[in-house]
């Protein structure tokens, strides 16, 4: 079965899924996958099936959020795929999710801003794993940043020994973002 990039996008478009694609359109992932990534098309639930590393742990970072506050709309999924400026929607507020493991290189967390695009979230929810493995599952902190505290920053870093930075003020305990969400934000 022939197939290109326009009849693999189009076919996702059609099905939402990697593996429908696949199935539809006779192409193999690894090359459905990288035109589909490039297209900016890819779920969250590609990226945990089949992306890398880095992008499976972005998209358990999007679960455990909607873990944690349920009434969060999932942006990627009910309004557009892979939605460019934020993850969820919460009564009108929007939230960009970020993950990041401690780098090697500089015993920091660290994520990039949305500087850059026409529609900026109004908060970005980051999980910062605490545990060497970087899952999640084995530890983490959260930090609720308001887009306005970057003053055009495009990326962020943090140390969690640096009791002295004041990014670390944004810590939340993870139980909490519910209520900040439904009760602080829209009292």
């Amino acid at each position: 079965m022939a197939y290109d990039k326009k009849t693999v996008i189009a076919a996702y478009q059609k099905t939402g899924n990697l593996k429908g694609v696949c199935s539809e359109t006779g192409a193999p992932p690894y090359i459905a996958f990288i035109w589909l990534k490039k297209a900016g098309l890819l779920t969250s639930k590609d990226k945990c099936n089949y992306g890398t590393r880095g992008q499976q742990l972005g998209a358990e970072a999007e679960k455990e959020f909607q873990r944690l506050v349920p009434q969060a709309m999932n942006a990627n999924s009910q309004l557009q795929d892979n939605c460019p400026s934020f993850d969820f929607d919460i009564f009108g507020t929007t939230v960009d999710v970020k993950y990041s493991s401690i780098r090697n290189s500089t015993a920091q967390w660290g994520f990039k801003t949305a500087h850059a695009k026409a529609l900026k979230p109004d908060f970005y929810v980051a999980f910062f794993a605490t545990d060497a493995s970087g899952d999640l599952k084995d530890g983490y902190r959260v930090f609720v940043f308001p887009d306005e505290v970057f003053g055009g920053k495009t990326n962020i870093s943090l140390s969690p020994h640096n009791s002295k930075s004041e990014w670390l003020d944004f810590e939340i305990e993870p139980e909490k973002l519910r209520e900040f969400f439904e009760e602080e934000i829209h009292a």
